[in-house]
């Protein structure tokens, strides 16, 4: 069976099996509630009759789903997947204008909030009646760290597809238990913990969320981890709180969502003893490559990020600033164009959108990087994110690499303002995390030092710390909101 002919009743036949086969094998865990395989395909059962006669499984009806990092939001998901409901996930912590927001963009006529199921049955689980049009796709709400967010519509069979492929490449297995972190309502979650757990018999371990660094410290510390995924953010922010504990079972660690430093993976490994592997992946396609290689010297701060493989059904080519298409050159950098077997980028409710980042059939993505094999990529930037000022070019990384190096700076992010509001395109700003005692003019001098006056920002925005997104990447969005309030 391809992945286009996949479906979310093929989750619910795997779910069937583990209830049948290994029904007392812990499923899922969240702080004390433990729900192993025969309690979950029994709680998705009755979660389904629920949704039918709530009328869920009206044709044409799309249901938005309120995610928290909760067994129930897991239940609910999948009961009404396997009952043919196209289920849009976000936050539920949003506030009614971002749900309004994307209920127009998805057309979702009701939103549901996961509640805790009745009382566990005795005895086997009842079955429950196929769905009569199995849902073929999903929708993810993409971050909207610096501006409108989209909602991605999502293929089951190819996402369950490249799941699959992402637990075969870090080596997923029934015995793993894995550390989910980061938002479940999130493609990196969803892709790299949620799935291939179902997939491949792993115990999932949901993470409080939010949560600080002692929290996530416990969380590793108490879960017997096999396998944890998380941000940069607060991989850096569990090293720094300095409550680590050593953790015997642990051998794979993702990290994904922002660039990870060469500094930090090697901090990583020689505080945890097990490498941090690298995760190149977007909402629009999931997981897109993985460094699989383990590297004895995760590199020194500066060097070039180490290749990724290419996930199995995706397909890469790279073309220069106006569009022309590169031929393969191993050293050669342009923007990322990616394709995706048996799906194409769809933005619900943006159709322009949606045919505006395609070229010929390959989607832009943004990013800039190399190809240094078909199968393997190497990614270096954001094109996207490329400011201009009086006529020149302005990297935001290489300011960003500057700011960071003054003494006293935390954290640095650098940006022009959004499109249409003043100044934009000819002016760039950088917030900047700082100790007690930093000036703006003393920044400004540091970094007039090291780089041509042209890349010296505007304003320096000094904040305590900068504010993130639920998958830990800066909220530039909300930044600029406070900057222009």
């Amino acid at each position: 069976m391809s992945a286009a002919d996949m479906s979310a009743a093929d989750l619910l036949t795997t779910l069937a099996r583990r209830a049948a086969h290994t029904p007392r094998r812990t499923a899922l865990e969240h702080r004390s509630t433990t729900i192993t395989w025969e309690e979950l395909y029994a709680r998705v059962t009755r979660a389904r009759a629920r949704h039918r006669t709530a009328g869920d499984r009206t044709p044409g009806r799309r249901v938005g789903l309120l995610v928290s990092n909760h067994p129930d939001a897991v239940v609910a998901l999948l009961a009404v997947a396997a009952n043919g409901t196209e289920a849009v996930l976000h936050d539920a912590r949003a506030t009614a204008h971002e749900r309004a927001r994307t209920a127009a963009l998805a057309t979702v006529t009701t939103w549901h909030a996961p509640s805790p199921d009745d009382e566990p049955p005795t005895g086997p689980p009842a079955a429950a009646p196929g769905p009569e049009r199995p849902a073929r796709y999903f929708g993810l709400v993409t971050s909207g760290t610096g501006g409108e967010p989209k909602v991605v519509r999502k293929h089951w069979g190819v996402t369950l597809a490249n799941a699959a492929a992402f637990a075969d490449a870090a080596g997923y297995g029934p015995d793993d238990r894995v550390l989910c972190t980061t938002p479940l309502h999130h493609a990196y979650a969803f892709g790299v913990a949620l799935l291939p757990a179902l997939l491949t018999g792993a115990t999932l371990v949901l993470a409080p969320h939010p949560a600080g660094p002692a929290t996530l410290a416990a969380a590793l510390r108490d879960s017997g981890a096999t396998v944890v995924q998380s941000v940069p953010f607060l991989y850096r922010a569990l090293l720094d709180a300095g409550r680590l504990t050593p953790a015997p079972a642990l051998r794979v660690c993702v990290s994904a969502g922002e660039p990870l430093t060469a500094e930090l993976a090697r901090d990583w490994r020689a505080r945890v003893g097990v490498p941090l592997r690298d995760q190149y992946g977007a909402t629009e396609f999931g997981q897109i490559a993985f460094c699989v290689d383990d590297p004895d010297d995760p590199g020194s701060p500066g060097e070039q990020a180490p290749a990724m493989r290419l996930m199995p059904g995706i397909e890469a080519r790279l073309r220069t600033e106006d569009g022309r298409l590169l031929e393969h050159d191993p050293h050669a950098s342009g923007e990322l164009y990616l394709r995706q077997d048996g799906t194409e980028v769809t933005y619900w409710g943006l159709p322009e959108k949606s045919r505006a980042g395609h070229t010929d059939g390959w989607f832009r993505t943004g990013d800039t990087g190399r190809l240094p094999t078909p199968r393997t990529v190497v990614v270096e930037g954001r094109t996207t994110r490329r400011i201009s000022v009086a006529g020149r070019k302005v990297d935001p990384d290489e300011v960003e690499r500057a700011v960071r190096a003054a003494p006293g700076v935390i954290e640095c992010r650098v940006a022009a303002p959004p499109e249409g509001t003043a100044g934009h395109g000819d002016r760039f700003v950088a917030f900047v995390a700082v100790e007690p005692g930093v000036t703006e003019t003393g920044l400004r001098r540091h970094v007039a030092r090291t780089l041509s006056s042209y890349k010296v920002p505007t304003r320096f925005h000094l904040r305590d710390a900068l504010p993130r997104t639920g998958s830990g990447k800066v909220h530039l969005a909300r930044l600029w909101q406070e900057v222009t309030a």
